[in-house]
């Protein structure tokens, strides 16, 4: 009797254990979670884009007409003075080589202007010829007028042929000057660039000085040579008044208001302070890296203290402006990593002794950080941050308090 009853507790006992064991191994292990805690801070909502600076008023100054401009004299940094500085010289540009069909050309024009020169001087002395036989004219017909011998009709008709001739006369001298002219013309389409005197100091340099005070920012056109009226030649602007355009995406740029409070970052020191000056009333379209065409609009940022950023910025730096929409203290917020949604809402997971609890939250302002709750969450409560899949509503956990 004593030995079936033994071998009953050691099949009893082996039983419990291998139960045990099952029942341990099919349990559900605690998900391992980060957490933080809810607590009140500022909130800031905020829109951010590349942008570079400029001066606010650029002048680009051209050469007013065409001709050969010297080498300019300013180097890029150089202070200017209104009315003062001289930027660029300007002297006319010499005349065209001539081949050889062009030469010809051009003397037989010559010979052609000295001939037609030629018969207008011989029509001034036919003419004249003419003024001297209707002079006479004129003694003869009074002294007949005097006798009675002729009609004042024929004193009358011997006055007007003289002033016909007289007319005539002016008209052919009119006639020889306008042909001398031509000649002129035609030798000087003879002149080479062998035949002008280039080291001389010819007549009509034009001088063009500095509209405005400030400093020269590019020179377009640095070398002598020859350039067209309107040629941009160099740039100028002052740089202590420096401004930013930044193109922000149009469904951001709407949501901005002048006078919105910036901070500029990116530009290689500490963040600067900066507002809004103008949003353009009008939208572009820009092609992205990803080849995808984008609505943008240009937003135009002053800085708050000026003089100290013309010390350390320039004309075109590039710079990230960061615009503040909206801000808040002592907001109520909740992780952007321990959101997400949940039957057309927010939700989080939260602690809940060792389980984790699955929390419906009304959110209100939000930025890449943090979010603001308006329901559900309150001081304290610790939340899951980036919850796996393997967590579920009363799901077992264990926190990375760390």
């Amino acid at each position: 009797m004593v030995r079936p009853r033994a071998r009953t507790i050691v099949f009893w006992v082996m039983g419990l254990l291998v139960a045990g064991f099952l029942l341990l191994s099919f349990k559900q292990q605690p998900v391992p979670v980060d957490v933080a805690h809810i607590s009140k801070g500022d909130l800031a909502v905020t829109v951010s884009d590349d942008g570079h600076t400029r001066v606010k008023e650029l002048y680009v100054v051209s050469a007013p007409v065409a001709g050969r401009v010297l080498r300019l004299e300013p180097e890029v940094g150089d202070t200017v003075t209104a009315d003062k500085t001289l930027l660029a010289v300007m002297l006319p540009s010499g005349p065209g080589f001539l081949d050889e069909r062009r030469a010809q050309e051009a003397v037989a024009v010559i010979e052609a202007s000295e001939a037609a020169l030629q018969l207008a001087i011989g029509d001034v002395e036919r003419v004249k010829a003419e003024v001297e036989y209707a002079e006479a004219d004129i003694a003869r017909a009074e002294a007949l007028v005097r006798t009675n011998t002729a009609s004042p009709a024929r004193l009358d008709r011997a006055r007007l042929s003289l002033k016909t001739a007289q007319a005539q006369l002016q008209s052919a001298n009119s006639s020889v000057r306008m042909r001398r002219a031509d000649v002129a013309v035609a030798n000087a389409a003879l002149i080479g660039p062998e035949k002008s005197n280039g080291n001389g100091a010819p007549a009509g340099i034009v001088q063009i000085v500095a509209p405005i005070d400030g400093a020269v920012l590019t020179l377009r056109h640095e070398s002598e040579g020859i350039v067209t009226a309107g040629t941009p030649l160099l740039e100028l602007g002052d740089p202590s008044k420096i401004e930013i355009i930044a193109d922000f995406l149009s469904h951001q740029a709407v949501n901005v208001k002048p006078g919105a409070e910036v901070f500029v970052e990116a530009w290689g020191g500490a963040p600067l302070k900066g507002h809004v000056r103008l949003v353009e009333p009008k939208g572009f379209t820009k092609v992205s890296a990803l080849g995808i065409e984008e609505q943008r609009v240009n937003i135009i940022i002053d800085f708050d203290n000026n003089k100290d950023v013309a010390q350390r910025l320039g004309h075109g730096f590039r710079v990230e402006p960061r615009i503040i929409l909206w801000q808040g203290q002592d907001v109520l917020r909740v992780p952007v990593a321990a959101i997400f949604r949940h039957e057309g809402g927010w939700a989080v997971f939260k602690e809940v002794g060792a389980n984790a609890l699955l929390t419906p939250v009304a959110l209100g302002k939000m930025n890449d950080s943090y979010a603001e709750v308006l329901d559900g969450l309150g001081v304290g409560d610790v939340i899951i941050l980036h919850p796996p899949e393997s967590v579920s509503d009363g799901s077992s956990i264990s926190p990375r308090r760390d």
